[in-house]
Protein backbone atom coordinates (compact mmCIF):
# COMPACT_ATOMS: atom_id res chain seq x y z
CA UNK A 1 0.00 0.00 0.00
CA UNK A 2 1.40 3.39 -1.03
CA UNK A 3 0.26 6.78 0.25
CA UNK A 4 1.48 9.95 -1.46
CA UNK A 5 0.98 13.36 0.15
CA UNK A 6 1.47 16.84 -1.26
CA UNK A 7 0.76 20.18 0.35
CA UNK A 8 -0.13 23.29 -1.65
CA UNK A 9 -0.08 26.64 0.14
CA UNK A 10 -2.89 29.17 -0.09
CA UNK A 11 -0.73 31.44 -2.26
CA UNK A 12 -0.31 28.73 -4.91
CA UNK A 13 -2.31 29.02 -8.11
CA UNK A 14 -4.00 26.26 -10.04
CA UNK A 15 -4.95 27.78 -13.36
CA UNK A 16 -6.32 31.30 -13.04
CA UNK A 17 -7.33 30.89 -9.39
CA UNK A 18 -5.29 31.08 -6.21
CA UNK A 19 -6.14 28.23 -3.87
CA UNK A 20 -6.90 30.74 -1.10
CA UNK A 21 -10.08 31.63 -3.02
CA UNK A 22 -11.58 28.46 -1.57
CA UNK A 23 -11.83 30.46 1.67
CA UNK A 24 -14.24 32.86 -0.08
CA UNK A 25 -16.67 30.15 -1.14
CA UNK A 26 -20.11 30.60 0.40
CA UNK A 27 -20.42 27.87 3.01
CA UNK A 28 -24.21 27.80 2.70
CA UNK A 29 -24.82 28.39 -1.01
CA UNK A 30 -24.11 24.83 -2.06
CA UNK A 31 -26.42 23.34 0.54
CA UNK A 32 -29.31 25.06 -1.23
CA UNK A 33 -28.04 23.86 -4.61
CA UNK A 34 -27.87 20.30 -3.33
CA UNK A 35 -30.90 19.87 -1.16
CA UNK A 36 -34.45 21.13 -0.85
CA UNK A 37 -34.86 22.04 1.92
CA UNK A 38 -31.19 22.96 2.42
CA UNK A 39 -29.13 20.75 4.71
CA UNK A 40 -25.85 21.71 6.40
CA UNK A 41 -22.92 21.16 4.03
CA UNK A 42 -19.88 23.40 4.26
CA UNK A 43 -18.03 22.65 1.02
CA UNK A 44 -14.91 24.27 2.45
CA UNK A 45 -14.66 21.29 4.78
CA UNK A 46 -15.50 18.74 2.10
CA UNK A 47 -13.32 16.00 0.69
CA UNK A 48 -12.58 16.39 -3.04
CA UNK A 49 -12.36 12.87 -4.40
CA UNK A 50 -11.36 11.17 -7.65
CA UNK A 51 -10.73 7.52 -8.48
CA UNK A 52 -8.54 5.67 -10.97
CA UNK A 53 -9.83 2.26 -12.01
CA UNK A 54 -9.19 -0.73 -14.23
CA UNK A 55 -12.15 0.15 -16.46
CA UNK A 56 -15.24 2.30 -16.92
CA UNK A 57 -17.77 -0.24 -15.68
CA UNK A 58 -19.33 -0.05 -12.24
CA UNK A 59 -19.72 -3.78 -11.70
CA UNK A 60 -17.71 -6.00 -9.37
CA UNK A 61 -15.10 -6.63 -12.07
CA UNK A 62 -13.89 -3.02 -12.01
CA UNK A 63 -11.13 -2.50 -9.46
CA UNK A 64 -10.46 0.92 -7.92
CA UNK A 65 -6.68 0.92 -7.49
CA UNK A 66 -6.19 4.61 -6.64
CA UNK A 67 -8.20 7.21 -4.74
CA UNK A 68 -7.01 10.79 -4.77
CA UNK A 69 -8.32 13.31 -2.26
CA UNK A 70 -7.86 16.99 -1.54
CA UNK A 71 -8.99 18.83 1.55
CA UNK A 72 -8.60 22.19 3.19
CA UNK A 73 -6.06 22.52 6.00
CA UNK A 74 -4.75 25.47 8.00
CA UNK A 75 -2.08 26.56 5.52
CA UNK A 76 -3.63 25.46 2.24
CA UNK A 77 -4.69 22.27 0.48
CA UNK A 78 -3.56 18.76 1.38
CA UNK A 79 -3.58 16.23 -1.45
CA UNK A 80 -3.45 12.58 -0.42
CA UNK A 81 -3.42 9.68 -2.87
CA UNK A 82 -3.88 6.02 -1.96
CA UNK A 83 -2.53 3.37 -4.32
CA UNK A 84 -3.30 -0.34 -4.01
CA UNK A 85 -0.36 -2.06 -5.80
CA UNK A 86 -2.36 -5.28 -5.92
CA UNK A 87 -5.89 -6.50 -5.39
CA UNK A 88 -5.03 -7.72 -1.92
CA UNK A 89 -4.36 -4.13 -0.83
CA UNK A 90 -7.91 -2.98 -1.52
CA UNK A 91 -9.18 -3.53 2.02
CA UNK A 92 -6.53 -1.20 3.47
CA UNK A 93 -7.20 1.44 0.82
CA UNK A 94 -10.90 1.39 1.69
CA UNK A 95 -10.14 1.56 5.39
CA UNK A 96 -7.94 4.63 4.96
CA UNK A 97 -10.59 6.30 2.83
CA UNK A 98 -13.22 5.46 5.46
CA UNK A 99 -11.14 7.37 8.01
CA UNK A 100 -11.06 10.42 5.71
CA UNK A 101 -14.79 10.26 5.05
CA UNK A 102 -15.55 10.18 8.77
CA UNK A 103 -13.82 13.54 9.19
CA UNK A 104 -15.50 15.41 6.35
CA UNK A 105 -18.63 17.53 5.92
CA UNK A 106 -19.31 16.00 2.51
CA UNK A 107 -17.80 14.88 -0.76
CA UNK A 108 -17.12 16.85 -3.95
CA UNK A 109 -16.56 14.90 -7.18
CA UNK A 110 -16.62 15.36 -10.93
CA UNK A 111 -19.00 12.78 -12.43
CA UNK A 112 -19.03 11.02 -9.07
CA UNK A 113 -22.78 10.61 -9.00
CA UNK A 114 -22.76 8.12 -11.85
CA UNK A 115 -19.26 6.66 -11.54
CA UNK A 116 -16.91 7.23 -8.57
CA UNK A 117 -19.35 6.89 -5.69
CA UNK A 118 -21.37 3.92 -7.02
CA UNK A 119 -18.09 2.17 -7.78
CA UNK A 120 -16.72 2.79 -4.28
CA UNK A 121 -19.98 1.65 -2.71
CA UNK A 122 -19.68 -1.61 -4.68
CA UNK A 123 -16.11 -2.11 -3.50
CA UNK A 124 -17.13 -1.53 0.14
CA UNK A 125 -19.98 -4.03 -0.14
CA UNK A 126 -17.67 -6.61 -1.71
CA UNK A 127 -15.31 -6.13 1.21
CA UNK A 128 -18.00 -6.97 3.74
CA UNK A 129 -19.30 -3.54 4.78
CA UNK A 130 -22.96 -3.73 5.79
CA UNK A 131 -23.25 0.06 5.39
CA UNK A 132 -20.71 1.95 3.32
CA UNK A 133 -18.97 5.07 4.70
CA UNK A 134 -20.61 6.99 1.86
CA UNK A 135 -24.11 6.33 3.22
CA UNK A 136 -25.97 9.66 3.43
CA UNK A 137 -22.79 11.70 3.02
CA UNK A 138 -23.68 15.04 1.36
CA UNK A 139 -22.38 14.98 -2.19
CA UNK A 140 -21.80 17.73 -4.73
CA UNK A 141 -21.13 16.49 -8.27
CA UNK A 142 -19.52 19.31 -10.25
CA UNK A 143 -20.24 17.80 -13.68
CA UNK A 144 -23.96 18.72 -13.81
CA UNK A 145 -23.09 22.11 -12.31
CA UNK A 146 -20.52 22.69 -15.06
CA UNK A 147 -22.99 21.66 -17.74
CA UNK A 148 -25.54 24.11 -16.43
CA UNK A 149 -23.09 27.01 -16.13
CA UNK A 150 -20.72 26.71 -19.10
CA UNK A 151 -22.26 24.62 -21.85
CA UNK A 152 -22.50 27.73 -24.07
CA UNK A 153 -18.75 28.33 -23.80
CA UNK A 154 -17.31 24.85 -24.02
CA UNK A 155 -18.13 22.22 -26.65
CA UNK A 156 -17.31 19.60 -24.04
CA UNK A 157 -17.80 19.63 -20.28
CA UNK A 158 -15.14 16.99 -19.67
CA UNK A 159 -12.82 18.09 -16.90
CA UNK A 160 -9.87 18.36 -19.31
CA UNK A 161 -11.91 20.66 -21.61
CA UNK A 162 -12.99 22.84 -18.68
CA UNK A 163 -9.38 23.08 -17.51
CA UNK A 164 -8.24 24.59 -20.80
CA UNK A 165 -11.42 26.43 -21.76
CA UNK A 166 -12.55 27.85 -18.41
CA UNK A 167 -9.93 27.42 -15.65
CA UNK A 168 -6.71 28.12 -17.54
CA UNK A 169 -5.01 24.95 -16.26
CA UNK A 170 -2.06 23.70 -18.34
CA UNK A 171 -0.83 20.15 -17.76
CA UNK A 172 2.80 19.32 -18.50
CA UNK A 173 4.22 16.40 -20.44
CA UNK A 174 4.11 14.13 -17.38
CA UNK A 175 0.34 13.86 -17.74
CA UNK A 176 -1.15 10.84 -19.50
CA UNK A 177 -4.56 10.45 -21.17
CA UNK A 178 -7.16 8.86 -18.94
CA UNK A 179 -7.88 6.06 -21.39
CA UNK A 180 -4.29 4.76 -20.99
CA UNK A 181 -4.46 4.51 -17.19
CA UNK A 182 -5.95 0.96 -16.93
CA UNK A 183 -3.29 -0.48 -19.25
CA UNK A 184 -0.46 1.27 -17.42
CA UNK A 185 -1.68 -0.12 -14.09
CA UNK A 186 -1.95 -3.65 -15.51
CA UNK A 187 1.58 -3.36 -16.89
CA UNK A 188 2.80 -2.20 -13.49
CA UNK A 189 1.17 -5.22 -11.85
CA UNK A 190 2.93 -7.59 -14.27
CA UNK A 191 6.39 -6.01 -14.18
CA UNK A 192 6.57 -4.20 -10.87
CA UNK A 193 8.20 -1.26 -12.70
CA UNK A 194 6.70 1.88 -11.13
CA UNK A 195 8.13 4.48 -13.51
CA UNK A 196 5.01 5.01 -15.63
CA UNK A 197 2.84 5.12 -12.51
CA UNK A 198 4.25 8.60 -11.87
CA UNK A 199 2.06 9.85 -14.69
CA UNK A 200 -1.05 8.39 -13.04
CA UNK A 201 -0.20 10.09 -9.74
CA UNK A 202 0.26 13.38 -11.59
CA UNK A 203 -2.97 12.98 -13.55
CA UNK A 204 -4.98 12.14 -10.44
CA UNK A 205 -3.47 14.99 -8.38
CA UNK A 206 -4.35 17.56 -11.00
CA UNK A 207 -7.87 16.16 -11.24
CA UNK A 208 -8.59 16.79 -7.55
CA UNK A 209 -6.93 20.23 -7.61
CA UNK A 210 -8.97 21.17 -10.66
CA UNK A 211 -12.10 20.25 -8.73
CA UNK A 212 -11.10 22.75 -6.05
CA UNK A 213 -10.70 25.60 -8.53
CA UNK A 214 -13.76 24.52 -10.51
CA UNK A 215 -15.82 24.88 -7.35
CA UNK A 216 -14.24 28.30 -6.72
CA UNK A 217 -15.08 29.36 -10.27
CA UNK A 218 -18.66 28.06 -10.04
CA UNK A 219 -19.19 29.77 -6.69
CA UNK A 220 -17.97 33.06 -8.16
CA UNK A 221 -20.46 32.70 -11.01
CA UNK A 222 -23.30 32.27 -8.52
CA UNK A 223 -22.23 35.23 -6.35
CA UNK A 224 -23.95 38.40 -7.62
CA UNK A 225 -21.19 40.65 -6.28
CA UNK A 226 -18.25 38.66 -7.62
CA UNK A 227 -19.90 37.99 -11.00
CA UNK A 228 -21.30 41.46 -11.61
CA UNK A 229 -18.35 42.47 -13.74
CA UNK A 230 -19.02 39.60 -16.11
CA UNK A 231 -16.03 37.84 -17.60
CA UNK A 232 -15.25 35.58 -20.49
CA UNK A 233 -17.10 32.63 -19.01
CA UNK A 234 -19.86 34.27 -17.01
CA UNK A 235 -23.35 33.44 -18.26
CA UNK A 236 -26.07 35.11 -16.16
CA UNK A 237 -28.74 33.26 -18.14
CA UNK A 238 -27.23 29.90 -17.12
CA UNK A 239 -26.91 31.15 -13.53
CA UNK A 240 -30.57 32.09 -13.55
CA UNK A 241 -31.60 28.67 -14.86
CA UNK A 242 -29.53 26.97 -12.16
CA UNK A 243 -31.06 29.10 -9.40
CA UNK A 244 -34.56 28.61 -10.79
CA UNK A 245 -34.12 24.83 -10.88
CA UNK A 246 -33.04 24.95 -7.25
CA UNK A 247 -36.03 27.09 -6.21
CA UNK A 248 -33.90 30.16 -5.41
CA UNK A 249 -36.33 32.59 -7.01
CA UNK A 250 -34.81 35.94 -6.02
CA UNK A 251 -31.35 34.89 -7.16
CA UNK A 252 -32.81 33.62 -10.43
CA UNK A 253 -34.68 36.88 -11.00
CA UNK A 254 -31.54 38.94 -10.45
CA UNK A 255 -29.57 36.78 -12.87
CA UNK A 256 -32.29 36.95 -15.52
CA UNK A 257 -32.41 40.74 -15.23
CA UNK A 258 -28.67 40.89 -15.88
CA UNK A 259 -29.03 38.50 -18.81
CA UNK A 260 -31.83 40.64 -20.25
CA UNK A 261 -29.31 43.47 -20.72
CA UNK A 262 -26.88 41.20 -22.61
CA UNK A 263 -25.50 42.29 -25.96
CA UNK A 264 -26.55 38.93 -27.38
CA UNK A 265 -30.16 39.19 -28.69
CA UNK A 266 -30.76 35.45 -28.25
CA UNK A 267 -29.71 35.66 -24.59
CA UNK A 268 -31.90 38.75 -24.13
CA UNK A 269 -34.88 36.96 -25.63
CA UNK A 270 -34.64 33.85 -23.46
CA UNK A 271 -33.88 35.91 -20.36
CA UNK A 272 -36.99 38.06 -20.84
CA UNK A 273 -39.15 34.99 -21.42
CA UNK A 274 -37.84 33.25 -18.30
CA UNK A 275 -37.98 36.42 -16.21
CA UNK A 276 -41.59 37.14 -17.13
CA UNK A 277 -42.66 33.53 -16.56
CA UNK A 278 -40.99 33.39 -13.14
CA UNK A 279 -42.54 36.70 -12.05
CA UNK A 280 -45.93 35.42 -13.20
CA UNK A 281 -45.56 32.23 -11.15
CA UNK A 282 -44.80 34.37 -8.12
CA UNK A 283 -47.94 36.43 -8.68
CA UNK A 284 -45.94 39.60 -9.44
CA UNK A 285 -48.04 40.37 -12.49
CA UNK A 286 -47.39 44.08 -12.88
CA UNK A 287 -43.63 43.42 -12.93
CA UNK A 288 -44.14 40.58 -15.38
CA UNK A 289 -46.23 42.86 -17.62
CA UNK A 290 -43.34 45.33 -17.82
CA UNK A 291 -41.06 42.51 -18.97
CA UNK A 292 -43.62 41.33 -21.55
CA UNK A 293 -43.86 44.89 -22.84
CA UNK A 294 -40.10 44.88 -23.43
CA UNK A 295 -40.34 41.44 -25.06
CA UNK A 296 -42.66 42.75 -27.80
CA UNK A 297 -39.48 43.68 -29.66
CA UNK A 298 -38.33 40.03 -29.75
CA UNK A 299 -40.48 38.96 -32.69
CA UNK A 300 -42.27 36.17 -30.80
CA UNK A 301 -45.92 35.64 -30.00
CA UNK A 302 -45.97 34.87 -26.27
CA UNK A 303 -45.59 38.46 -24.88
CA UNK A 304 -48.65 39.61 -26.85
CA UNK A 305 -50.67 36.70 -25.48
CA UNK A 306 -49.44 37.23 -21.91
CA UNK A 307 -50.19 40.96 -22.03
CA UNK A 308 -53.65 40.26 -23.43
CA UNK A 309 -54.32 37.86 -20.54
CA UNK A 310 -52.98 40.41 -18.04
CA UNK A 311 -55.22 43.21 -19.33
CA UNK A 312 -58.25 40.93 -19.62
CA UNK A 313 -58.11 38.94 -16.41
CA UNK A 314 -56.14 41.12 -14.00
CA UNK A 315 -57.00 44.68 -14.99
CA UNK A 316 -60.36 43.90 -16.66
CA UNK A 317 -59.27 46.28 -19.40
CA UNK A 318 -60.82 44.59 -22.42
CA UNK A 319 -60.06 47.41 -24.82
CA UNK A 320 -56.33 47.27 -24.01
CA UNK A 321 -56.36 43.50 -24.31
CA UNK A 322 -58.11 43.73 -27.67
CA UNK A 323 -55.56 46.28 -28.87
CA UNK A 324 -52.68 43.95 -28.00
CA UNK A 325 -54.34 41.05 -29.81
CA UNK A 326 -54.89 43.19 -32.91
CA UNK A 327 -51.21 44.20 -32.82
CA UNK A 328 -50.27 40.51 -32.64
CA UNK A 329 -52.48 39.74 -35.65
CA UNK A 330 -50.78 42.47 -37.69
CA UNK A 331 -47.30 41.37 -36.60
CA UNK A 332 -48.06 37.74 -37.44
CA UNK A 333 -49.55 38.63 -40.82
CA UNK A 334 -46.54 40.78 -41.75
CA UNK A 335 -44.06 38.10 -40.73
CA UNK A 336 -42.65 40.15 -37.84
CA UNK A 337 -43.66 37.35 -35.47
CA UNK A 338 -42.09 34.00 -36.29
CA UNK A 339 -44.27 31.06 -35.27
CA UNK A 340 -43.99 27.36 -36.01
CA UNK A 341 -47.69 27.18 -36.91
CA UNK A 342 -48.86 30.66 -37.96
CA UNK A 343 -52.27 29.41 -39.13
CA UNK A 344 -53.06 27.91 -35.73
CA UNK A 345 -51.72 31.03 -34.01
CA UNK A 346 -53.91 33.27 -36.16
CA UNK A 347 -57.00 31.18 -35.38
CA UNK A 348 -56.32 31.40 -31.65
CA UNK A 349 -55.81 35.16 -31.84
CA UNK A 350 -59.07 35.55 -33.76
CA UNK A 351 -60.91 33.51 -31.14
CA UNK A 352 -59.39 35.61 -28.34
CA UNK A 353 -60.31 38.87 -30.11
CA UNK A 354 -63.90 37.72 -30.61
CA UNK A 355 -64.23 36.83 -26.93
CA UNK A 356 -62.77 40.18 -25.90
CA UNK A 357 -65.23 42.04 -28.15
CA UNK A 358 -68.12 40.24 -26.40
CA UNK A 359 -66.72 40.97 -22.93
CA UNK A 360 -66.20 44.63 -23.82
CA UNK A 361 -69.77 44.92 -25.12
CA UNK A 362 -71.15 43.25 -21.97
CA UNK A 363 -69.12 45.61 -19.78
CA UNK A 364 -70.53 48.59 -21.70
CA UNK A 365 -74.12 47.38 -21.19
CA UNK A 366 -73.47 47.09 -17.45
CA UNK A 367 -72.32 50.67 -17.42
CA UNK A 368 -68.57 49.95 -17.36
CA UNK A 369 -66.22 51.30 -19.97
CA UNK A 370 -64.22 48.09 -20.25
CA UNK A 371 -61.05 50.12 -19.91
CA UNK A 372 -60.31 48.93 -16.39
CA UNK A 373 -59.80 50.84 -13.16
CA UNK A 374 -58.01 48.28 -11.00
CA UNK A 375 -54.78 49.89 -9.80
CA UNK A 376 -53.74 47.04 -7.50
CA UNK A 377 -50.30 45.47 -7.82
CA UNK A 378 -49.63 41.77 -8.08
Amino acid sequence: MFVAEAHRTWSDHHGQHALVELEQVDATRWASVLFQPPEPFDVRGALFLDTETTGLGRGPGTFCFMVGTARREAQGIQVRQYLAPDYGDEALLLELLEHDLAATTGVVTFNGRTFDLPLLETRYVLNGYARTPLYRVPHLDLLPVARRLWRRFSPSCALSALETGVLGVVRDSLDIPGYLIPDIYRQYQMTGDPREMEGIFYHNKLDVLSMVTLLVHADGSLDPQRSRGGGAHHDPLAVGRLHEADAAAEEALEAYRRAASSADPLVQREARQRLGALLKRQGRLSEAAAVWQDALQDGVLYPYVELAKYYEHHLRSYAQAQGVVQSAVRALASGWIADADPHRAMMELASREARLAIRQANAARRGGSGTGSDSSTA
